[in-house]
């Protein structure tokens, strides 16, 4: 059987090791917590039951239950306490526990309520998929942050996802551009037609119109047969355009024609198309920059710059690092038939202190590659990459600021060279955001400056 997940919140560790000793028995992992705050903490790794004590806890543990399912009801958690209060049982059952137990419990009796509760569960997720249970924005759960940046970012999506603007997402490699351009199509007007996505730099110069538009028989050699372009495809839907920058002249023109009445005509035909669809674009390099050199068009750039979206990187948002990494400890955890639970305080640490030039992408390899070599246990340092345990000599993104990385790789060359003012803030504003973990309201409290402007001249400098 898959191996499920079980939280045992008490602060008695004899009782802890009791349950955790009956459940691996059976096949289960167990994560223990002495109080209800841990618990909640760890609730992105989405367990199958919670076991906890709430006579101990007193009024918190009423409490903590509450908090449980606000936070996800369909998570069943069963009672073990030694208060004979009724009271206190029935006020447990209203608010949505699973069941109540007094100690010392049953081992049968447990086992037996453990089983039936992940029965429960699995059969509640089920019913949840195969009904596309589109009130829960699945998609949401792909984009995970809580930091003042994301935050920022979760802002902007629910602003415009009901209004059909041209989007542009903005951010470094494996921040998560395509996520957010699939949250605002699937909680959008728009989320019953298709998301048709296209790599702008994966496609050859010569067959991006045809890419794009399509083209009928016989319309150049090699067109045996009539074929559907993206646009037509992305009809009632979202055409995502990712890399924007690398799209070619000729196609850029017939995209802005295309986007004065959204018609269009296939490659070798005559006949107008009209299609009804929502257009998101993302880069990770300086559009501004590219129409100042002549190598993209300034009236396609204000067409579909209309409303822009920055997602930080995550060097940037530090704080995001724990949830994510329990978020792909979640996601790839049933891949695995002897997967780790959780990684260990220091590893996390460490993470923090690495400055991610891959982004979330990279972490989650990396998270991945961990559990791997943890084979069962929790992730420990020795399971992390060498490159992660010494982040002194940690790579800079290749997309990132040309003056980040002399900062950082010709340290002796400025020593000895006049800075400029604009290097000099730049350098203070990423020393700040170094000492205060990515903590961006932090950064700027120490700079004394507001949050709105360190993020005007976090954009400024990774710009450049």
């Amino acid at each position: 059987m898959t191996r499920n997940l079980i939280f045992i919140v008490d602060k008695n560790p004899l009782f802890r090791n009791q349950i955790t000793e009956w459940m691996t028995g059976i096949d289960y992992q167990v994560m223990g917590f002495d109080n209800g705050e841990e618990c909640l903490r760890m609730l992105d790794l989405y367990p199958a039951v919670i076991c906890m004590d709430l006579m101990e806890a007193g009024e918190e543990g009423i409490q903590t239950l509450q908090r449980i399912c606000l936070a996800n009801r369909d998570i069943p958690v069963i009672i073990a306490s030694q208060n004979e209060n009724m009271d206190t049982a029935i006020q447990a059952m209203k608010i949505g526990a699973f069941d109540y137990m007094r100690k010392p419990i049953d081992k049968e009796r447990f086992c037996a309520n453990v089983e039936k509760a992940t029965e429960m569960h699995s059969l509640i997720d089920q019913i949840q998929y195969l009904k596309g249970d589109t009130h829960k924005k699945p998609v949401y759960k792909n984009l995970v942050g809580k930091s003042e940046g994301m935050k920022h970012t979760f802002s902007q999506i629910e602003k415009v996802k009901d209004i059909n603007i041209n989007v542009f997402i903005n951010g470094e490699s494996g921040t998560g551009k395509e996520l957010a351009a699939r949250a605002i199509h699937f909680n959008s007007s728009y989320r019953n037609g298709k998301f048709v996505d296209i790599n702008c730099g994966a496609i050859p110069e010569e067959l991006q119109e045809s890419e794009f538009f399509g083209h009928e028989k016989g319309a150049f050699t090699g067109a045996e047969s009539a074929r559907v372009g993206k646009l037509e495809t992305a009809d009632k839907g979202t055409l995502f355009l990712d890399e924007l920058a690398e799209l070619s002249p000729k196609a850029q023109v017939k995209l802005l024609r295309f986007l004065q009445d959204k018609s269009f005509e296939r490659v070798g035909g005559n006949k107008k198309i009209k299609v009804d669809l929502r257009i998101i674009s993302a880069t990770n390099k300086n559009l501004e920059k590219a129409v100042a050199n002549g190598e993209f068009r300034e009236d396609l750039y204000f067409r579909l710059v209309v409303y822009p979206i920055f997602i930080p990187p995550l060097r940037d948002r530090k704080e995001d690092i724990q949830p994510l990494v329990n978020h792909f400890i979640k996601k790839y955890r049933n891949e695995m038939p002897n997967s780790a639970t959780a990684p260990k305080p220091e590893v996390v640490q460490a993470l923090k202190k690495y400055r991610w030039p891959g982004n979330v992408r990279q972490l989650e390899n990396i998270v991945f590659r961990s559990m791997v070599l943890a084979n069962g246990n929790a992730i420990d340092l020795e399971h992390l990459p060498k490159e992660i345990l010494q982040p002194a000599s940690s790579p800079i993104p290749l997309n990132a600021p040309q003056s980040q990385q002399s900062d950082e790789t010709s340290t002796s060359a400025q020593s000895e060279a006049p800075l400029s003012f604009e290097l000099i803030e730049k350098k203070a504003i990423f020393d700040a955001l170094d000492q205060s973990s990515g903590n961006v309201p932090t950064a700027a409290r120490n700079l004394g400056i507001s949050r709105a402007t360190l993020y005007r001249r976090l954009k400024k400098y990774r710009a450049q």
